[in-house]
């Protein structure tokens, strides 16, 4: 529709694979490398895995293309299926016979053409894609599949590429014997934004032009950064953004366009609000209510509706904001005063005088301190930076007032025994553990996972990740199988996070979590933690999966313990860490 407009040769972002189009980037070269060693050496098992639209299908056609032509290749595409079923699939790709269709018949039917293939030199690979959905009988079956060997060699080689809930799969306690058998396992990584720059340009000098040609900085720094290095992601992104281009008949794409392209997405920039996301039993905020109300349906379906929508929206929060700024200033008035309290005109009954002067001797310690002064902000003041309920809840905030607030006429001594809201807050820390905020409460969407709330809010999902958020959410037992209705808290997480302290005083640190206790070895050579114990925790995350944490220690002090953080950050063995 627009190639003709921008002069363009021929649609440079189509989403269908095109060999024309093939870049290559060294995270991929690295992929196409390893598949070629491991086919060629007849390893058996490989394993890709990469996130959604990071190219690995892309990666596997052009593989056909640079192999040896005696390398005969069966693509396996359609993974909802039983061991049965792939095995016809093999035969029929082979174009061998088989009457008896039962399992036995059929593998000594492949084993004979194995044997036959290999005396002349031949050699055969079947690559399954979206192998992240084989059952784990099948991947079992596969296993015994590859005893297909002479004493010298593999007869069979046998490629799984997926997206990382393989990984996942492939890690867990059942299928240990075939993870052991995989000879290459490999991660494709995102593009950086210099890497997603040359590929636009690449895409583009292949049609007859140029990214500086049609693209402000503005828009293609936009367009880099919200399609988060994934190829498909910068295809539909930059596609979307020519067919506005052509309908406002703009031969430049500016920020706007992009801006009104990720609108159209559900994608907002920075300073836009953020889309209303399904929440269940949310904490309250103002900002996504507003957004799911009336208000947003009847102003958008007038013209110039994106002003209007923002002008009430920012005009609400104003007046929300200064309510509450007018409330916190009573309370600071009333909270702190030093005056004796006023006898009370009706005594309170047993009850409530002995929970009042529980609570007056609960908080004596912070009284008798000679170093305070009667006009100095109590400790509460500090206390409210912490993840305890705001004064927007209804009931008052814990250890805001240090003395029982006065008496007034016709009002009963307020009872020092806190509510359900306040006990959770209230109860003692684990000295081991720093304060969290968290970044949402929500519920797993239908066919969600940890994995994809963790690469929604850090950007990033790998184990390490998903183990800070089980960290937070003891009910969840198994990883696999996660109710719908169940509240996830997702965590803040920084280099703190990773900060334990220990009851002598002393501190460890989290390296990161791990589907295999090897992973632990490169951490015992780190100069950086010479001398330091390095400890594996395991990890239940399922009936049938463990993972492994990996801790190390101790250090005398907390500066002593973030700078090492620091520093195995930047060498990239921070795995939650990455990209922050």
């Amino acid at each position: 529709m627009y190639t003709q407009f921008y002069g363009f040769s021929k649609n440079p972002f189509n989403l269908t694979p095109d060999p024309a189009f093939f870049f290559v980037t060294s995270s991929q070269q690295e992929i196409i490398s390893s598949l070629i060693y491991g086919i060629n050496e007849r390893k058996g098992f490989i394993s890709i895995t990469g996130e959604v639209g990071t190219g690995k299908t892309t990666i596997l056609h052009y593989l056909q293309t640079i192999l040896d032509p005696k390398v005969k290749i069966v693509f396996i595409v359609q993974t909802h299926i039983t061991f049965i079923q792939l095995l016809k699939e093999v035969l029929t790709e082979l174009k061998l016979s088989f009457g008896n269709e039962t399992k036995s018949a059929m593998t000594r039917q492949l084993s004979t053409y194995l044997k036959q293939t290999a005396e002349s030199g031949e050699n055969l690979v079947i690559i399954i894609d979206e192998a992240q959905n084989l059952s784990r009988d099948v991947l079992e079956e596969l296993r015994m599949l590859s005893n297909l060997e002479t004493s010298e060699t593999k007869l069979l080689q046998i490629v799984l590429v997926g997206q990382p809930e393989l990984e996942t799969k492939l890690n867990s306690e059942d299928l240990r014997q075939l993870k052991q058998r995989i000879g290459i396992r490999r991660q494709i990584k995102p593009l950086t934004e210099g890497e997603s720059r040359a590929y636009i340009e690449h895409r583009l000098s292949r049609v007859g032009s140029a990214g500086k040609a049609v693209f402000t900085p503005e828009a293609l720094s936009l367009i880099c950064r919200y399609a988060e290095g994934v190829f498909r992601n910068l295809n539909i992104l930059c596609d979307n953004a020519f067919v506005i281009g052509y309908g406002l008949q703009k031969k430049t794409i500016d920020e706007a366009i992009v801006k009104e392209v990720l609108e159209d997405m559900g994608t907002l920039p920075p300073q836009e609000t953020e889309p209303p996301k399904i929440v269940y039993n949310p904490e309250p905020i103002l900002q996504e209510s507003f957004e799911g109300s009336q208000y947003s349906d009847e102003a958008e379906s007038r013209p110039g509706s994106r002003i209007f929508t923002r002008k009430v929206f920012y005009g609400i929060a104003a007046a929300i904001g200064l309510v509450l700024i007018v409330f916190l200033a009573m309370e600071f008035r009333v909270g702190p005063q030093p005056q004796a309290p006023t006898p009370p005109l009706n005594p309170p009954n047993p009850v409530e005088k002995a929970g009042t002067v529980a609570a007056e001797t609960k908080s004596e310690p912070i009284r008798s301190e000679p170093s305070k002064k009667a006009n100095e902000p109590k400790p509460a003041a500090a206390e409210s930076a912490s993840p305890v309920p705001t004064p927007s809840r209804e009931g008052p905030v814990p250890g805001q007032q240090e003395k029982p607030a006065p008496v007034r006429e016709g009002q009963k001594p307020a009872v020092a025994e806190p509510s359900k809201a306040e006990a959770a807050p209230a109860a003692p820390k684990d000295a081991g553990k720093t304060e969290t905020r968290f970044q949402k409460t929500l519920g797993v969407a239908q066919g969600g996972t940890l994995y994809s709330i963790a690469r929604q809010y850090y950007k990033e999902a790998n184990i390490s990740l998903v183990d800070c958020i089980l960290e937070f959410n003891p009910k969840i037992t198994d990883i696999h199988s996660i109710s719908p209705y169940l509240k996830i808290r997702v965590p803040e997480i920084g280099e703190e996070s990773f900060l334990l302290r220990s009851p002598d005083g002393s501190y460890k640190i989290i390296l990161g979590t791990f589907g295999q206790p090897k992973y632990s070895q490169p951490y015992k050579n780190e100069p950086e933690l010479k001398g330091k114990k390095i400890e594996v925790v395991l990890r239940k995350v399922s009936p049938e999966e463990t993972w492994y944490r990996v801790t190390a220690g101790k250090f005398d002090t907390r500066e002593e313990g973030l700078k090492t953080i620091q520093a195995l950050k930047k060498k990239g063995l921070m795995p939650a860490l990455k990209g922050k």
